[in-house]
């Protein structure tokens, strides 16, 4: 299986390189523009936020007749999730600023078990040349998140822009060295 696992990396080179430098490329420009990024992930979190709110409403009022043991739930409960569902999106979008700072909250979170699971992916692949560079990536996002939580709420305005920025840039960087190890190590291999 080791074998496999490597000629498999050998064999799309190409492709982590591809893919490394342009989720690098995406990852600096989160950085360059923090809050512009930030302020754009927490709108499209509301506007998701409302509209599963006003299909979680007409789900609420559709089903409220299908029978006296769902009626609890179903219509009342489907309607009271709506109508939270609802609140949060409008509030994310009325006050985007405020709903940022907790949005961050959310991405120390993301950051952290993306991190775990960048460490295992990196474990994983142990027998494949360069795969420290992917520990030491996933080290880097559980480091990023503690980071977050440490700094909240100051950090609630830059934070998402910047630290998802430098987690792409990195996972960028650690996927087209993987690939660029591999390519070289191959060549002087065949050469």
């Amino acid at each position: 299986m080791t074998e496999t696992t490597q000629e498999h990396v050998n064999h799309n080179v190409a492709f982590l390189v591809i893919l490394g430098f342009f989720l690098a490329m995406f990852g600096l420009m989160a950085i360059v523009a923090p809050l512009v990024v930030g302020l754009a992930v927490e709108l499209i979190v509301g506007i998701l936020l409302l509209g599963r709110g006003s299909m979680q409403l007409y789900y609420g009022i559709k089903v409220r007749h299908w029978g006296p043991g769902l009626v609890t739930y179903l219509g009342v409960g489907s309607i009271l999730m709506a109508l939270l569902s609802v609140a949060c999106g409008a509030l994310l979008i009325a006050w985007p600023l405020t709903g940022l700072r907790y949005l961050i909250l959310l991405l120390a979170g993301y950051l952290t078990v993306t991190g775990c699971f960048d460490v295992l992916h990196a474990i994983e692949l142990r027998a494949v040349r360069g795969w420290g560079i992917l520990l030491l990536n996933g080290l880097a996002g559980i480091a990023l998140g503690w980071l977050i939580w440490r700094q909240w709420p100051i950090s609630g305005e830059w934070a998402i822009g910047v630290l998802t920025g430098a987690n792409m840039f990195f996972s960028g960087i650690s996927l087209a060295a993987l690939g660029m190890v591999n390519r070289k190590i191959e060549s002087f291999d065949s050469g």
